[in-house]
């Protein structure tokens, strides 16, 4: 009975852990960037919270088509304000607050059960910060798949599938954990095992679930 148990303890267990980086095992904070952006400015932080979206140029920037440069060119006349490079970088990199220590924590235990890895829709600034503030946090890791890195951001479905092939696994053994909705339905449509997180204790428990064989 005990190894009938175990091996449908290992039958349940997916064969690889695919996790979100920002709102998974970091936390961020939009408001963050916009209210160290509207300081410098020396306007209020509504006035800049209520024109940044998530447009084609930030797509552009996420994948690596278009520099930072480029993209402040288009982000300043849309948020009406003017700043110094080093500004707009402060600001941008404010977004990225400090590591969910529970999720953060597990990580080592998780690897060891597990291939782990990381996809994120990222961009070269942001990366730059995290991978020296997080280093040792991100050890781990196995690797890392940064959208501007490998021109695909989720939820693009061909992105989820180019991950998984670089990661020699089958979609539907990949675990996969978001805090975005819509990259969570982008998983389940590429075949994977997309589980959508509010916070860092429902992430935990996932992992807990994972490394544990279900």
């Amino acid at each position: 009975m005990a190894s009938r148990a175990n091996a449908l303890s290992e039958a349940s267990r997916p064969h690889a852990v695919l996790l979100d980086l920002g709102g998974v095992i970091m936390d961020i904070d939009p408001r963050a960037c916009f209210d160290s952006w509207a300081r410098a400015a020396g306007v209020d932080i509504s006035a800049i919270a209520a024109r940044w979206t998530v447009d084609d140029a930030y797509k552009a920037f996420e994948v690596g088509a278009i520099d930072f440069d480029e993209y402040l060119d288009g982000l300043s006349r849309r948020l009406g304000i003017s700043l110094t490079r080093p500004q707009w970088r402060t600001g941008w990199n404010e977004l990225l607050r400090d590591l969910f220590e529970d999720v953060a924590g597990l990580l080592p235990e998780v690897a060891s059960a597990l291939p782990l890895y990381v996809f994120s829709n990222t961009n070269a600034v942001h990366q730059e910060s995290w991978q020296s503030r997080f280093e040792s946090a991100l050890d781990p890791v196995r690797k890392i798949y940064a959208s501007w890195e490998i021109g695909l951001r989720k939820p693009d479905v061909d992105s989820y599938l180019a991950v998984a092939h670089d990661m020699g696994v089958a979609p539907a053994d990949i675990l996969f954990v978001d805090d975005n909705a819509d990259n969570v339905a982008g998983g389940k449509a590429a075949g994977l095992d997309a589980r959508l997180v509010t916070g860092p204790a429902e992430t935990v428990a996932i992992l807990r679930e994972a490394i544990d064989g279900g």
